[in-house]
């Protein structure tokens, strides 16, 4: 999931689309990475006021924290892990900031503002207001 939310951001930043990026990981790499990216670019990442995530972000947090732990008393590190931590971490703090319930793919806002971009997406911003829903 950290992976297709770098990739996103990405797409968007230069340009590419999401559109294009989605179905490039259609075609090479299946449902699964297509649907993880299309959780986030649909704005499920940030769930409307009051609904619950597809998956807590606090869940997420937990079972990374866990492979972490784990690998350390294995002898071992997950460098990557460490990071999806980090931004696992820092989107529940946007959630908690601004009341909002955040699904595990929320990484991606913290990837978003990490690039110059706002953590709500154009998606988001227009369900929030009512001009659009994400699906």
């Amino acid at each position: 999931m950290e992976l297709v939310a770098e990739a996103q951001v990405l797409a968007e930043k230069s340009g590419l689309g999401s559109d294009v990026l989605e179905g490039l990981l259609e075609e090479q790499y299946g449902p699964l990475l297509t649907s993880m990216s299309k959780r986030m670019t649909g704005g499920f990442y940030l769930p409307e006021r009051g609904q619950r995530p597809w998956s807590d972000v606090n869940l997420a947090i937990k079972d990374v924290s866990l492979g972490v732990s784990c690998a350390e008393g294995a002898g071992t590190d997950l460098p990557i892990a460490r990071v999806v931590l980090d931004h696992l971490r820092a989107a529940r703090g946007y959630g908690e900031d601004n009341g909002r319930a955040l699904d595990s793919s929320s990484m991606y806002g913290v990837l978003r503002e990490r690039a110059g971009l706002e953590f709500e997406s154009e998606r988001v911003k227009q369900r929030d207001a009512g001009g659009s829903d994400a699906s």
